[in-house]
């Protein structure tokens, strides 16, 4: 009987194993059909062009070679862009004495704060999932720690040649992109290398390229369907491209120029080469949003008009060279003034496929909730580069992650007003996540995303009003600003223009903010840290 009973398991399973294969090649052809529609689409419409816009394509392209081909100039300004703490951060995460009941705290609820309805959620999207170790070799990558003196830069690391990864030969390349696999098709004429990285060289690099428009055009919407399809930051079109060309070539410099091209070129993105004075290696200059500081890499400044009165800064991410060296590269461009920075932000939920692991913490004192999360969206999220803090308070969990929430939420509405909800929500996240500050856990500042929340065992101030702003903004329509004390940052809520609210508060916008402290333990409504009670915060707008 036993034996019968094995015997029908291996059947079932091996029936099974056949299924998810059978389902997997279902997948992957389908993804082939799709790419061939869009490639086939593609040659049509550059068929289609008129014979006057290809001649103008063609000028233009021309005219940049001979551009790039002049003697480059040295640019020695390097920069960084200071993080907005000067102070370290508390410890400890204090637990606060004398706490209010909150019925004492709001004693009079306005009918202006409502719950969200809630939106079905997004399909998780079907991707196949690969062995992945992150690497933490990144020669331009800026690290910063807080101490008593203030902000301290640790030591950037110098690029190591690494032992060159198997090229891959054919038109079908499969990426392994944060543990998940990626696959492309790039025509053998994009596998071209360059002879060198002089400006000559670079100029012939770019006209030889430039004269495949077709396959860097197909090549472009494949990217472009990655990007939409996993949720990405137009950060992740340079990741996809830095891992492609990490598959095309041995060579740091003609991965460097892969990526510039089809950035400038077919993205549109204001995008530089330059080539290190120490190094004489090059280097990739992306001009990230210049409406918002970033901490990730040194910039340099480059002129955006003709009379050198606007200047965009250009920040050094990739290359063989070093973060902090000055470089040669070209004067002001009048093509480059029409193309667009990159942008950080994300507008759609981060979306690699299934989460794979899972985090269970206290929702409340009888309820406890299991929340899944993605390594491959940990992985995407640690590589963005660092910010400024809107960005992370708006961002939201993993799809599964929000739809236990939303399971849960749908269950406890009936025993919570909004505004007593929201507590719940200040509880949750004061409780459920343990303290530490960036210093102790990794050793220099990191701010984390509400999912890195989830996925990492401890977090600190800025990390936990993220997620609490995330969550109220999510649930209610209720309005939140996040406070930024030297040395910590907090959250604070409108509760409604009518509501009669006891605590600390502060007026932006014409509205009253209370106070509510995501580190604070057991702090009510209104509540401030005793160290930073009577201090007026910088105030942090969200979008939303």
């Amino acid at each position: 009987m036993k034996r019968l009973l094995f015997a029908a398991i291996l059947i079932f399973a091996s029936i099974a194993a056949f299924s998810q294969d059978d389902e997997y090649q279902k997948f992957l052809e389908q993804r082939k059909k799709q790419m061939q529609e869009k490639s086939e689409a593609n040659k049509q419409k550059i068929s289609d062009m008129s014979q006057e816009y290809k001649d103008y394509v063609d000028r233009m392209n021309a005219e940049f070679a001979d551009f790039v081909a002049k003697q480059w100039e040295l640019f020695d300004e390097f920069k960084k862009q200071q993080l907005s703490y000067s102070q370290p951060k508390i410890e400890e995460a204090p637990v606060a004495v004398n706490t209010v009941e909150e019925q004492d705290v709001v004693t009079e609820e306005s009918k202006e704060i409502k719950y969200v309805e809630e939106a079905e959620l997004p399909a998780v999207t079907e991707a196949v999932k690969v062995a992945y170790e992150g690497k933490d070799n990144d020669n331009y990558e800026l690290k910063t720690r807080l101490d008593k003196n203030g902000a301290v830069d640790l030591p950037v690391k110098e690029y190591v040649e690494e032992k060159p990864a198997p090229i891959t030969y054919g038109t079908e390349i499969k990426l392994n992109f944060y543990g998940r696999q990626v696959p492309l098709h790039v025509s053998q004429k994009l596998k071209a290398k360059s002879n060198g990285i002089d400006e000559k060289n670079v100029a012939n690099y770019f006209t030889n390229i430039a004269k495949n428009r077709e396959e860097t055009k197909a090549l472009w919407d494949e990217l472009t369907g990655v990007v939409d399809e996993f949720g990405l930051n137009e950060w992740g079109y340079f990741c996809l491209l830095r891992s492609l060309s990490e598959k095309l070539f041995t060579n740091i410099d003609d991965r460097v120029l892969f990526c510039f091209y089809m950035l400038r070129n077919e993205g549109n993105f204001k995008t530089r080469v330059a080539r290190g004075k120490n190094s004489d290696k090059l280097t990739l200059l992306i001009a990230l949003d210049n409406s918002k500081e970033v901490y990730s890499y040194t910039f340099f400044q480059f002129k955006d008009d003709e009379s050198g009165t606007k200047k965009v800064k250009y920040y050094t991410v990739y290359g063989g060279g070093k973060a902090n060296e000055a470089v040669y590269s070209y004067d002001f461009c009048k093509q480059d003034a029409d193309k667009r920075e990159m942008k950080l932000d994300f507008t759609k939920n981060l979306n690699m496929g299934a989460c794979d692991v899972t985090r269970t913490v206290q929702l409340t004192k009888k309820r406890s909730v299991t929340l899944p999360y993605n390594k491959a969206h940990m992985a995407y999220l640690n590589d963005v580069p660092m910010t400024v803090f809107p960005i992370y308070f708006v961002n939201p969990i993993a799809i599964e992650a929000q739809q236990v929430l939303q399971d849960n939420f749908s269950e406890m509405r009936d025993q919570y007003t909004p505004t007593q909800f929201i507590q719940m929500l200040l509880h949750f996240v004061q409780t459920g996540f343990e303290y530490k500050t960036d210093d102790d856990q990794f050793g220099y500042e990191k701010y984390f995303y509400p999912e890195e929340v989830i996925g990492y065992p401890y977090c600190d101030c800025e990390d936990r009003s993220a997620m609490f702003a995330w969550l109220v903004q999510k649930y209610t329509n209720a309005k939140v600003i996040g406070l930024q004390y030297e040395g910590h940052v907090a959250t604070a809520v409108w509760f409604g223009d009518d509501a009669n609210v006891k605590g600390d508060g502060f007026m932006y916008g014409g509205k009253k903010y209370y106070v509510c402290d995501p580190t604070y333990i057991n702090a009510s409504i209104g509540m401030t840290m005793p160290q930073f009670k009577g201090k007026t915060p910088k105030i942090i707008k969200l979008r939303k």
